[in-house]
């Protein structure tokens, strides 16, 4: 009787509209998807054409176990491939990205797990992906455009770590970022640009969000981004053919939020930018506050930031000392004059941290918080003096590590 019972369930499933069958597949895990396969003769081979698969593998999944799923594949479209190469999967990467071009792809995910100076050679059919919508790519060779390169007309974000272009190929990242029209976010970090190309020019009227982390300068610059609102800078050059910092940073005067590290000592930085972030709501800075060009570095930006409601400082060092009289001689009068929080993390407690605190609280007339992220070991001199100042806003309150100090 139960073997009777279980062939009708069994017929009942094989039954199914095709649409439904496929609506209850693509609900299902991948691994339970296909194991359906035990049910019928007819479930067997259904995962295979399925209207969509995701493929997302874990960190050392082994290559057999992709080459299974994917190369059997037969359906229209794969909505996310995500996938860490390591030593035992490098050689299978091309087999795999060309197996992927058969359908439509709309997000490919490849980083890398070989070690820190091996990246691997990305095939060229990556380019023939016009359907992606996020690419990310980590630790590879990107290989030549193809000649009638039509471009990723969908594509929404790139992020590219640790690869490298082309030496024999010109502008070929400014290329594909200006084929990409939808484009709204981009992570750059450490992308190699050949020497010899210093005119590579980054514009994209759509993009939003930025973050461009690079340690040398590979001679990229950008261009209009008048779309941009968010943007995260760690540059520590100034790229050779801006005049100043002061002039890299113009490209991105109009956004609304920017984190920023303090680039290498001897950038040159004006003491006044020849714009104003009009537009710029909160600002986070990752500095030294023990160097003097790093003080001087965060004063610059303050003038400029006429409409700033809140700063996040993160501070890595101290050698330099500066007081409350120096930091107080660097102050304009309409500086910081929207300033509403002020978030302080990686304290240590040395004096010119403690300068900088009393001095926003001394001058920041809406200055509502003062939050610092730990509590001090002691309640020395200099503190008590920072707590106890008069403050320009009498609403401001002082937060050691979330808890609120009275005095």
């Amino acid at each position: 009787m139960e073997a009777k019972q279980a062939a009708a369930a069994v017929d009942r499933l094989s039954s199914l509209p095709a649409e439904l069958q496929d609506e209850i597949l693509v609900r299902l895990d991948l691994r339970d998807a296909v194991r359906t396969s035990a049910l019928s003769r007819t479930w067997r081979d259904l995962w295979k054409s399925l209207s969509v698969l995701s493929l997302s593998f874990p960190v050392g999944t082994q290559p057999s176990v992709v080459d299974s799923i994917l190369l059997p594949y037969i359906g229209p479209r794969v909505s996310l491939f995500d996938f860490c190469v390591n030593e035992a999967s490098v050689g299978r990467i091309d087999d795999w990205l060309v197996a992927l071009s058969r359908c439509r792809v709309e997000s490919i995910h490849i980083s890398n797990r070989l070690g820190s100076c091996d990246y691997f050679n990305l095939h060229s059919s990556i380019f023939s992906l016009g359907d992606l919508v996020s690419l990310r790519l980590e630790g590879c060779n990107i290989p030549p455009l193809p000649v009638g390169f039509a471009g990723f007309p969908a594509l929404q974000e790139l992020d590219l770590a640790f690869v490298n272009f082309p030496s024999n190929e010109d502008k070929q990242l400014e290329a594909i970022i200006r084929r990409s029209p939808l484009l709204h976010t981009l992570f750059m970090c450490n992308v190699c640009i050949p020497d010899g190309y210093p005119d590579s020019v980054i514009e994209a009227p759509n993009l939003r969000v930025l973050s461009f982390v690079s340690e040398y300068d590979y001679g990229c610059r950008f261009g209009e981004l008048p779309c941009l609102e968010y943007a995260d800078i760690d540059a520590l050059f100034c790229p050779q053919h801006e005049h100043d910092y002061g002039f890299f940073l113009a490209r991105f005067a109009h956004v609304q939020r920017l984190t920023i590290f303090c680039p290498a000592a001897d950038v040159n930085m004006p003491y006044t930018l020849p714009f104003t972030f009009y537009n710029l709501k909160n600002l986070e800075l990752c500095l030294n506050f023990g160097e003097m060009d790093s003080i001087l570095f965060m004063f610059t930006l303050l003038r400029s930031c006429r409409n700033l409601q809140g700063i996040e400082i993160e501070d890595i060092d101290q050698s330099f000392e500066a007081d409350w009289e120096f930091l107080n001689a660097l102050w304009t009068h309409d500086m910081c004059s929207d300033l509403q929080t002020v978030h302080m993390m990686c304290i240590s407690w040395l004096p010119n941290e403690i300068s900088f605190m009393k001095l926003m609280l001394s001058k920041a007339t809406v200055l509502r918080t003062l939050d610092v992220d730990r509590h001090p070991a002691d309640f020395d001199d200099p503190i008590i003096d920072m707590l106890t100042c008069k403050r320009a806003s009498a609403q401001a309150r002082v937060l050691f590590g979330g808890l609120e100090q009275q005095w």
